[in-house]
C-alpha cells in the first residue's frame, strides 16, 4: 500500500454514516428496519458496523426519499426495479454473449446438414402416421 494514500476503511459506526448524510441516527435504525437490503454487522452488544456497500444503498433511499419525496414504499419499489432492471441487463449480457458464441462456431459440415434433414423427414413421416393411427383409435 503506497504511504502517500489515506487508509481507506471498511466499517463506519452509524454516527459516522449519519454524518455524512446529515440525518439522526434513528433514521438510519428505521431506515434498516424498512428496507432489507440495508444489513449493517453488529457486533454481540449490537453497534451497528456500515460496509460500503450498505452506505451507497442508504444514499440511494436518501436521494429517494429526502431529493425526490417519494414515499418508503415508492423507494422500495424504485429500489427493487433497479435490482430488476441489474437483472435484464446481466441477462442481456447473457444472450449478446450466446449470440457471440454461436457466431463464432465454425461452419456445419455439408454432410451433417444433409443427414440432420433426412432425419427431420422421417420424424415427419412418423409423426404422420402416429396421428392418422390417433385418429384411428378415437373413431
Amino acid at each position: 500500500m503506497p504511504l502517500n494514500q489515506p487508509i481507506q476503511k471498511r466499517y463506519h459506526s452509524i454516527s459516522e454514516v449519519a454524518k455524512m448524510l446529515d440525518v439522526n441516527p434513528s433514521l438510519l435504525r428505521f431506515w434498516e428496519k424498512q428496507f432489507k437490503q440495508i444489513q449493517p454487522k453488529t457486533n454481540a452488544r449490537g453497534k451497528r458496523a456500515y460496509r460500503q456497500e450498505d452506505i451507497d444503498v442508504i444514499r440511494r433511499i436518501y436521494d429517494l426519499v429526502k431529493v425526490q419525496g417519494l414515499t418508503l414504499e415508492g423507494a422500495r419499489k424504485a429500489l427493487s426495479a433497479r435490482k430488476g432492471e441489474a437483472k435484464e441487463r446481466g441477462a442481456q449480457a447473457a444472450s449478446a454473449a450466446q449470440t457471440a458464441n454461436e457466431a463464432a462456431t465454425p461452419a456445419v459440415n455439408p454432410l451433417e446438414v444433409a443427414n440432420r434433414e433426412a432425419a427431420v423427414a422421417r420424424l415427419k413421416k412418423v409423426r404422420q402416421r402416429l396421428l392418422e393411427a390417433r385418429a384411428v383409435v378415437r373413431s
